[in-house]
């Protein structure tokens, strides 16, 4: 009976803690966001938070909503050469994160 509230509540846990980590990452990627060169930083920040998910058994799927937020960085990045609109897509997920993380 408390078997599938337990399974859902980790399951919760471990989607806030995806978000958390999202926003730590994204917290590095805004303190360089004023140089130009530092958007390139954001695909090695990529798979640094794509690897600290993997060690932390958080799931990476598609379908996950803090996953598919930094894919949709990266296709702006690579298919759009305005650096205006590549800032603010870095600042849409930075956004993102800020609301959707959760404090302790």
């Amino acid at each position: 009976m408390y078997y599938n509230r337990e399974k859902e509540l980790n399951k919760q846990k471990k989607y806030h803690e995806g978000w958390n980590i999202s926003k730590k990452y994204t917290d590095i990627l805004m303190l360089h966001s004023d140089n130009d060169k530092n958007l390139n930083m954001c695909f090695s920040i990529h798979s640094q938070y794509m690897n600290e998910l993997k060690t932390s058994g958080i799931p990476r799927d598609k379908k996950m909503n803090y996953v598919q937020c930094w894919d949709t960085l990266l296709n702006t990045l690579l298919r759009n050469p305005k650096l205006s609109v590549q800032r603010g897509a870095l600042k849409l997920l930075h956004q993102t994160n800020v609301q959707r993380s959760y404090a302790k």
